[in-house]
């Protein structure tokens, strides 16, 4: 079962490479990841659509400009019981990432509706604040 998550409809704002990949996006969100992740290039031109595994923690200079995807609308944001992320943009860039053993695959914050991040093991914690939980008597007003 894939679960879906807040940014979706949220535009990229920011890609940045440093301590792991980072997506600033509409609404004070921001995604980071930094596990390995199978970035999806639409076609352009006589190029054809293409698949890389980037490493987001040493990312070569001269893969940065498959990242150019800032201005893009967050299209569709899933992730399942595993931990795995999957990511769709307005562009047709595509980002996948699966959860990891030993580390922090991931990190989603956003200020008005919570944190959830893939944990080792691929384990999904999620906090939300803009939806009432069993012990809420009213609920977070959400932006």
């Amino acid at each position: 079962m894939m679960l879906s998550q807040w940014i979706e409809g949220c535009a990229v704002q920011r890609v940045a490479v440093k301590d792991g990949l980072a997506l600033d996006l509409d609404e004070y969100n921001e995604l980071v990841i930094w596990g390995p992740l199978r970035l999806t290039v639409p076609p352009v031109g006589d190029c054809p659509l293409e698949e890389v595994v980037i490493d987001p923690n040493d990312v070569p200079v001269a893969m940065r400009p498959l990242l150019d995807f800032s201005g893009s609308t967050c299209t569709r944001a899933l992730y399942d019981e595993d931990g795995h992320l999957h990511l769709e943009f307005s562009s047709g860039h595509r980002i996948d990432v699966a959860g990891d053993e030993h580390r922090t695959a991931w990190e989603l914050y956003g200020k008005y509706h919570g944190y959830m991040a893939c944990l080792p093991r691929g384990r999904v914690r999620v906090v939300r604040h803009d939806i009432p939980d069993e012990y809420d008597s009213t609920a977070a007003v959400a932006r």
